[in-house]
């Protein structure tokens, strides 16, 4: 975020409340910040009620997961931060101002946010569509990468995988090298064959990796254990 220049100018702005989720089971950011673009002003709109939200541009929920369920050996990752690694135009960011101090000792201060903001309507929008950028700008140079971006990720999350570790380590190669192109990079790497991890940097590895099947302390991706 930015600090606003105290010379407001005549665009509009919105002033985003906010308050703090934690959530125990995360294993990267148990506390996180919830942004509410649904709050209504004095003229009766808020500014989740006014942006245009855009259209769908991955596949449905149930075909990602259908085609998931197929592979021999699985590979779910995410990716960091996602909507943190997209800009907002300069011009826009007066519709996503907060308010804030960093003590309470210090006069209020008001910011704008300069990335893409969870909370607004338009953020998986914009999300999924400068994800789906790489791959076509990619897809005749690396067609079976730019292909994946466009089929295996729901959101931010991968769901992905192969018939052998060989072609595993080669897809997490490839597609991880296609991704930080554009300033993306994977996370919370699992799979379904101990091997393919071998390969993984432990930091960019999902912290709990054994199945037990007396309780939930599995891991899951979109809700499947």
């Amino acid at each position: 975020m930015e600090p606003v220049n105290s010379q407001e100018g005549t665009q509009p702005r919105y002033v985003l409340p906010h308050h703090a989720v934690f959530k125990e089971t995360s294993t990267t950011t148990r506390t996180r910040v919830v942004f509410d673009g649904s709050a209504k002003t004095s003229n009766r709109l808020s500014l989740n009620d006014i942006l245009q939200v855009g259209p769908t541009v991955q596949q449905d929920l149930y075909s990602t997961v259908r085609r998931f369920r197929t592979h021999l050996l699985c590979l779910p990752a995410d990716i960091a931060k996602m909507y943190k690694q997209i800009n907002v135009h300069p011009q826009d960011r007066d519709l996503q101002r907060i308010q804030w101090r960093y003590s309470s000792d210090e006069p209020i201060q008001e910011y704008n946010l300069t990335t893409v903001t969870y909370g607004t309507s338009s953020a998986p929008y914009l999300a999924t569509r400068c994800l789906k950028k790489p791959a076509d700008d990619n897809k005749c140079q690396q067609p079976r990468t730019a292909h994946m971006l466009s089929n295996v990720f729901y959101v931010d999350e991968l769901l992905s995988g192969t018939s052998t570790i060989e072609d595993a380590i080669k897809v997490q190669q490839e597609i991880s090298s296609l991704l930080q192109t554009a300033g993306f990079s994977l996370r919370k790497w699992a799979s379904t064959h101990s091997t393919f991890l071998d390969n993984i940097p432990r930091e960019l590895q999902e912290i709990q990796q054994t199945l037990s099947l007396d309780n939930e302390d599995g891991i899951t991706t979109l809700g499947l254990l």
